[in-house]
């Protein structure tokens, strides 16, 4: 999964990239060659700019397909920037210990305001259990 994400105007537009458009990369475009590449453009980023808008949008994208992911490093880091992002602090909790507190307080408020975060933690769960027994 590979995006470039072309810059105009103080905007970013997200275009998936193949071996054409790869060619057509300009100086202020940002080439997303994979999971890795994104992380680290994320931390080199101010969470004020358009810039880091658009690498949430990708981030969103790649969560939707984590068997693209590589390691459990970028799987660590995709979920922890998403909970980061949305105010959740995990230090100290694993990624299933926080999707059972998240729905647990679904639960208790008789909300759905974490389902999209248990989702993915859970999808994350799954892919890391996936990793691991691949590397058996």
């Amino acid at each position: 999964m590979r995006f470039i994400l072309r810059a105009s105007a103080n905007e970013f537009r997200i275009e998936a990239c193949n071996s054409e458009t790869a060619s057509t990369i300009a100086a202020e475009d940002y080439l997303i060659e994979d999971t890795d590449s994104l992380l680290r453009l994320y931390v080199a980023t101010e969470r004020d700019t358009p810039l880091f808008n658009a690498l949430q949008a990708v981030r969103n994208t790649v969560l939707e397909d984590l068997d693209e992911v590589a390691t459990p490093a970028e799987v660590y880091g995709l979920i922890h920037w998403l909970l980061s992002d949305k105010g959740i602090r995990a230090e100290g909790a694993s990624l299933e210990e926080t999707a059972d507190r998240l729905s647990d307080i679904d639960i208790a408020a008789d909300s759905d305001q974490y389902t999209d975060i248990i989702f993915h933690l859970k999808d994350a769960v799954d892919r890391l259990y996936e990793m691991e027994l691949d590397d058996l």
